[in-house]
């Protein structure tokens, strides 16, 4: 694996849910916000069949970026509380991504959860916080703000966003409010 890069980490993030995509945008070009990649990504979920992973609160997931590269992420269970989503992540990023999903598939797994999404990622460096826009087919927009817990606090403080917005609920929520309120599974992918 002359081209992986091993990163681990404990992700502590906060999401948003979010209208004005430009609006938002605009708030992290004029606090100080940096672009540092824009792509269309789908991610992977997978598990055994007998669903372990999820049974114990952990992730196994493969984003696939638009050149065909990925990144490979374990996520451990999340800790307890309400405002900060936090949990242990491992990260490993590969040249191919669907063939690591084919391998996974190869070795027992299955795709559990497909999801695509167009992201902006911002950088914020002086308070190490990356903040990712995320566009999904038709749950909406969303804003993340991930980091150290101080760091996150400042920088929704320089957007003038209101923290109540703020909550460590995952995507799986909103799906679930979707279907919640228009009776059916919202299109989570941009395939035909």
């Amino acid at each position: 694996m002359s081209n992986a890069e091993f990163l681990s980490n404990m992700e502590i993030e906060v999401k948003a849910k979010i209208d004005n995509v430009e609006e938002i945008k605009e708030k992290i070009l004029v606090s100080g916000g940096i672009l540092i990649s824009k792509n269309l990504i789908k991610d992977f979920s997978l598990d055994f069949e007998d669903g372990r992973l999820q049974k114990r609160d952990c992730v196994l997931r493969v984003r696939v970026f638009e050149n065909g590269g990925g990144i490979l992420t374990f996520k451990g269970p999340r800790k307890a509380g309400e405002q900060y989503k936090v949990r242990e992540e491992l990260e490993v990023r590969v040249d191919d991504g669907i063939n690591v999903v084919k391998i996974f598939e190869r070795l027992g797994f299955r795709v559990t959860f497909r999801a695509d999404r167009i992201r902006e990622i911002y950088e914020f460096k002086d308070e190490k916080v990356r903040v990712m826009l995320d566009v999904f087919p038709e749950i909406g927009a969303f804003i993340e703000v991930e980091g150290n817990k101080r760091g996150i606090e400042k920088v929704i403080k320089k957007l003038r966003m209101k923290r109540e917005e703020f909550t460590a609920l995952t995507l799986h929520h909103y799906i679930e409010d979707y279907k919640n309120r228009f009776g059916r599974v919202p299109k989570l992918t941009f395939d035909d």
